[in-house]
């Protein structure tokens, strides 16, 4: 929708309910055209006005979701504007509780009352979930839990929580339960983790709702000699391997949506030439799936729900959907832990150590992949094997050829990675994925990422004309 149309619809709302606000409106905007940024950009400034920072934040936010249009670009300055005022506030905050302490002990009897804040409501768009496809993989979950539980309890915990999550399947899966870890969640399916430790494992007929069968282990181990495990185990990397092929593939094709305003006619156009590299190749389905390629069925696309629609468009073969369902790609940069990872949504698909820049040289805010660079030229090969520039001005995510520098703040502001890393992060991600790089601690997080995910990158991708000076 174009500005005048915008206005047009505004005036008429207003005649139709002159009693009600700007910002009704820009809700009900909102919620009959999702897919449009002017309406949540619009929202956002209001929120802005009224002071409610983190609600205008995710009004913003939802418009970089929303397709190519007026004020998607408006949108992506204000996001970053936002996020410095938040973080100047923030850094207010500690100076006034950090003054309010001092009073504190220095009048003794003096009290001072800690901050309360409100969540921060965000601002959703709805849109009707595609069924899950159908399924007849061996389908393969896991969950951590207590440590500190009995292995009667345990089982009856177990017992309740396949009773619960997947109702809907016909056919018996397999639960592995691993022991808790720092920062993960509990009975929670974790995608993307690879269990090398095991409290035991299960497989449940939900048709019938029991138990097929179980082994339970004294103390968390590998146990790679057990052969329920075994299975377990295989069967969880295959499942593993074609939901991250099927999600490298939505956010490429959602990303290539977000740039052009349409999808491609055929997913070869996904692995072009530098500069229209979205991917390095277009994933092979393993060959348990007896699938030459995946299915690809650009018709059943809905703009108005974009992301949602790509379930039909790019349907997971074999096996349901994840309960908490995939979202777009999202590099998350933690400045103060030097942690970098890919996240869908809730999911955290990879977690890599980085080196950043010294003296706070990264910036901070929210950016996406502008190019993707196979073997970027530089003196020395300092840039490693890949690279991925996130600004303009000389910022790329990339390798090195000083591994030593991981964990560190040494570099004039990239973000540098292990070869092997980067060499992951840059097969996963496409050309547009958001990059948000912040010096707030994130939580830590034990996390064991599975095998590697590799996508072979061609000389199309190369640049050897080019010698970059980015800020290593």
């Amino acid at each position: 929708m174009d500005k005048v149309s915008f206005l047009q619809e505004k005036s008429t709302f207003h005649m139709k309910y002159p009693d009600q606000s700007d910002l009704a409106f820009y809700r009900w905007y909102t919620e009959q055209h999702p897919e449009e940024a002017i309406g949540w950009y619009h929202l956002g400034r209001e929120r802005e006005a009224r002071g409610e920072l983190d609600q205008a934040i995710a009004a913003m936010k939802q418009a970089l979701h929303a397709k190519p249009g007026p004020y998607f670009h408006e949108a992506r300055e204000a996001y970053q504007e936002l996020i410095r005022k938040r973080k100047s506030r923030g850094r207010g905050a500690i100076k006034r509780r950090l003054l309010a302490s001092l009073l504190f002990l220095y009048g003794l009897l003096a009290f001072s009352p800690g901050p309360l804040t409100e969540p921060a409501q965000v601002e959703k768009a709805s849109g009707p979930i595609s069924p899950p496809a159908f399924t007849d993989r061996p389908h393969v979950e896991v969950v951590a839990v207590p440590a500190n539980l009995s292995p009667s309890q345990l089982q009856s915990q177990l017992r309740s929580y396949v009773e619960s999550r997947r109702p809907s399947l016909a056919q018996p899966y397999t639960v592995i339960a691993v022991p808790e870890f720092a920062g993960g969640p509990l009975f929670t399916p974790l995608l993307f983790y690879q269990p090398k430790n095991v409290l035991g494992v299960l497989r449940y007929q939900p048709d019938t709702r029991t138990v097929i069968s179980q082994t339970w282990f004294e103390r968390p181990g590998p146990y790679e000699q057990d052969p329920r495990l075994q299975a377990a185990r295989a069967a969880l990397a295959e499942e593993q391997q074609i939901t991250e092929q099927i999600l490298t593939l939505r956010n490429a094709l959602y990303r290539y949506y977000q740039r052009k305003g349409s999808l491609p006619d055929s997913l070869s156009q996904l692995a072009g030439a530098y500069p229209g590299n979205y991917l390095p190749q277009i994933p092979v389905p393993p060959k348990g799936l007896s699938l030459s390629a995946y299915v690809y069925n650009p018709g059943a696309f809905r703009p108005e729900t974009a992301w949602a629609s790509l379930r039909e468009v790019m349907p997971l073969p074999g096996y349901p959907e994840p309960l908490i369902p995939l979202a777009p790609l999202q590099i998350h940069l933690s400045e103060a832990t030097h942690t970098l990872r890919l996240m869908s949504g809730p999911h955290l698909v990879r977690s890599y150590p980085v080196g950043i820049g010294k003296n706070g040289s990264t910036p901070e805010g929210y950016f996406t992949i502008l190019q993707k660079i196979n073997h970027p030229r530089g003196h020395d090969n300092i840039y490693g094997t890949r690279g991925m520039v996130f600004q303009n001005s000389g910022y790329a995510i990339h390798g090195t050829n000083h591994p030593e520098s991981i964990g560190s703040s040494v570099s004039l502001g990239c973000i540098r990675m292990l070869n092997a890393a980067v060499e992951e992060l840059y097969s996963f991600v496409s050309l547009g994925t958001e990059v948000v790089l912040s010096d707030a601690p994130m939580p830590s997080i034990a996390w064991s990422n599975p095998a590697a995910f590799l996508l072979k990158a061609r000389p199309q991708e190369e640049t050897p004309q080019v010698v970059y000076q980015w800020l290593h």
